[in-house]
């Protein structure tokens, strides 16, 4: 006998049955079966709402249920004494002859997939316990697929989503944990582990090949000491859970200004997302208090980034601007030997404030010409526009000490 003869021929000896007596007494509970993607239970135990993602693929790279390999996990309305059938569909079985071949055998599929790829192989071990294939397959085929939720359920994680444009008003999200993707990251995990263990082991066929690790894992268990209650797919080994931390970076290099912080500290093309909102601003015809308010938020976002560079080098040693060609007002804003000098003499600021203009004025002649569109011509009263920008903010920050 095969894997799957194996395991059903186990399963009846157990319960003092035939195999073909096994199959038919669990094959009532079928209706108690739901084909799902997400299950509610992930978040509480008690939460019934479970659905199934069959949304078309995106195949734009994303991770999501619908762009998955693996798109079936099963709720079973009533626990784990009727799950026996449900824990048949989930598991793997391989199509090796000996026991070891099967524990190493990274190809092996569920008794599920077999069944919807009208395998061959699933055809001979359910024939071979004297089992009638089509109708058991036909049964599996036709279990019922977890629909679309009326409601949802108080016990669910909930997320509020503002809407855009419309303040105060958000939409309500309830959260449904993606099953399948949990579990088939888990399963990958856990097969990249026994790639591990054959490729350092010196009497594997593998030894010496190259695989994975992932370190700093955290297994997650859900269902407590009822596991499968859960849904079939759980397990009691629980779920592995990859870091979610931020990146360990080293601060970039600061790049000390020779003659124009601005020219020198800040590559125009590092700001190509914001030049073409600001070109795409230039070219709207409307000229109302909306498209006024978000030409002024398009320059704080250049302002934001400034002063960021700006701060960097305030907090270098003092009297790194001597070896410079820096204008004078230049020189104060950034230099902490002149920190006494920026706070009682605020007549640096404007100065500082045209060259941020002329500066922005040029990265968007360089984002047009690079963009192959036609160059706009902009007014003194357009440039004056941008440097009171930046001079509100120093302005503020003065005054702030």
């Amino acid at each position: 006998m095969g894997s799957i003869a194996t395991y059903i021929a186990d399963k009846a000896a157990k319960k003092k049955q035939t195999p073909a007596e096994w199959l038919e007494d669990n094959l009532k509970n079928l209706d108690r079966y739901w084909v799902s993607s997400h299950i509610g239970r992930y978040t509480h135990p008690d939460a019934a709402v479970h659905l199934h993602d069959d949304s078309s693929p995106t195949g734009k790279g994303y991770l999501t249920t619908a762009d998955a390999v693996v798109k079936q996990d099963i709720y079973v309305d009533g626990g784990s004494a009727f799950m026996s059938i449900a824990s048949f569909l989930v598991s793997r079985f391989s199509q090796k002859e000996t026991i070891a071949e099967q524990k190493a055998d990274l190809e092996s599929k569920t008794a599920w997939q077999y069944f919807h790829e009208d395998s061959p192989f699933i055809r001979r071990e359910i024939e071979s316990l004297g089992v009638e294939y089509e109708p058991l397959r036909e049964k599996v085929l036709h279990i019922q697929i977890s629909k679309l939720p009326e409601k949802s359920d108080a016990r669910l994680k909930q997320v509020y989503f503002p809407i855009p444009d419309r303040d105060g008003e958000y939409h309500l999200l309830s959260i449904l944990p993606p099953s399948i993707l949990m579990l088939e990251l888990t399963n990958r995990i856990r097969m990249a582990f026994q790639i591990q263990r054959m490729c350092r082991d010196k009497k594997s066929e593998y030894y010496g090949g190259t695989y994975q690790t992932f370190p700093d894992l955290t297994v997650v268990l859900f269902g407590g000491a009822n596991v499968q209650n859960v849904s079939v797919r759980n397990s009691s080994l629980g779920m592995q859970v990859l870091p979610s931390l931020p990146p360990c970076l080293t601060g970039r290099k600061i790049k000390l200004p020779k003659r124009n912080f601005f020219s020198d500290s800040l590559y125009w093309r590092r700001f190509s997302d914001t030049l073409s909102d600001l070109d795409a601003l230039f070219r709207d015809q409307r000229h109302n208090l909306a498209m006024r308010k978000r030409r002024e938020n398009i320059i704080l976002d250049f302002v934001e980034a400034i002063l960021y560079e700006a701060n960097r080098l305030q907090n270098l040693p003092a009297g790194w601007s001597k070896e410079t060609e820096l204008s004078d007002e230049q020189a104060t804003w950034l230099d902490e030997a002149y920190g006494r000098q920026r706070q009682a003499d605020t007549d640096w600021i404007w100065p500082v404030c045209l060259d941020f203009a002329r500066w922005l004025v040029d990265a968007h002649k360089r984002f047009c010409r690079e963009q192959k569109r036609s160059l706009i011509a902009l007014s003194d009263a357009e440039l004056h526009s941008f440097a009171s920008t930046l001079e509100s903010v120093l302005k503020q920050e003065v005054r702030e000490g």
